[in-house]
């Protein structure tokens, strides 16, 4: 079980003109949009892999604004996994706990810093916690 491809496909972002209080709220959201079955070719090796459409929201309190990045992963595994999987996403649009685990691990880690970069061009606060530097003045 790995991701073995990422791409962004999509990047919406939006501030409003609204003053920026303390206290703003962020929420994040990842949704899976589309699951499908696709052959990877490597050499003279076919592979069936899943291909997993995305969705990473980021929404601030406040009306202050909204950030939408779309894209997809690769997904391999086993074929009886694949095809497991595959079945189970027409059926209920639910991918496995083991599958859902790396996708949306791998997704949130790869969203998360476009998301910082996008916040940060638009002015708006960061949709994370950043560390902070305290120094020890004696």
């Amino acid at each position: 079980m790995a991701i073995i491809g990422f791409s962004f496909s999509k990047f919406d972002c939006e501030r409003k003109p609204t003053a920026v209080k303390k206290g703003i709220e962020v929420k994040h959201n990842i949704s899976i949009k589309e699951v499908e079955k696709t052959t990877l070719n490597v050499g003279s090796n076919k592979n069936e892999v899943l291909k997993v459409y995305f969705s990473f929201d980021v929404l601030y309190s406040e009306g202050l604004g909204k950030i939408t990045v779309e894209g997809d992963v690769i997904y391999a595994d086993t074929k009886e996994i694949i095809a497991e999987t595959a079945k189970q996403w027409k059926a209920d649009k639910k991918l496995n706990n083991t599958v859902s685990e790396v996708v949306f691990k791998f997704v949130y880690g790869k969203a998360t810093v476009k998301v910082l970069d996008l916040a940060d061009s638009l002015g708006l606060p960061s949709p994370i916690p950043l560390p902070k530097i305290q120094f020890n003045n004696k």
